[in-house]
């Protein structure tokens, strides 16, 4: 026998692997026409209200955020420890009894930007929010919702001890 070297024989594609192929192929293909139809984190960020965030006075985040006008309501409860240790990481828990609860926006009023959270609730849900804010000192945290077509609003003092987002 002569020694020539020995080539691998190209393989041929079963009809098993061709299948799992093609199906991974139109599968690809759904998610890239899927991933057009959903407003994903980076579209639902580039849509946020950047004037009213971006206020540097409770007056003007209000103004921006078309929240000025709000009632006050005892329908609205607004949880915050009365004295928070670490104005770093303050708890805050929003619940609306108010019919058709739609939006709600959560101020903290000496903040260098007073709006800190905005939250749009789907039809059907329960109207409660926690979030975890910074706060810049002792203040007046107030929380406007929008119910049916007027807007309402509560407000809750929170004093806190350690420095957040003030520096």
């Amino acid at each position: 026998l002569s020694s020539f070297p020995v080539m691998p024989m190209p393989r041929t594609a079963s009809a098993s692997t061709t299948r799992r192929r093609a199906a991974l192929g139109g599968l690809a293909a759904l998610a890239a026409a899927v991933a057009g139809l959903f407003p994903w984190p980076r579209a639902m960020a580039a849509a946020r209200d950047a004037v009213a965030f971006d206020a540097k006075t409770l007056d003007d985040a209000l103004a921006a955020s078309g929240t000025a006008g709000a009632q006050p309501s005892d329908a609205i409860e607004l949880k915050a420890p009365d004295l928070a240790e670490n104005s770093a990481v303050v708890h805050v828990e929003i619940l609306s009894r108010l019919p058709d609860t739609r939006t709600g926006w959560l101020f903290a009023e000496k903040n260098p930007q007073p709006l800190v959270a905005r939250c749009d609730l789907r039809p059907g849900l329960e109207p409660r929010l926690g979030v975890r804010i910074k706060m810049a000192d002792s203040a007046c945290l107030r929380v406007v919702v929008l119910a049916g077509e007027r807007l309402y609003m509560t407000r809750r003092e929170t004093k806190v001890t350690l420095g957040g987002c003030a520096g």
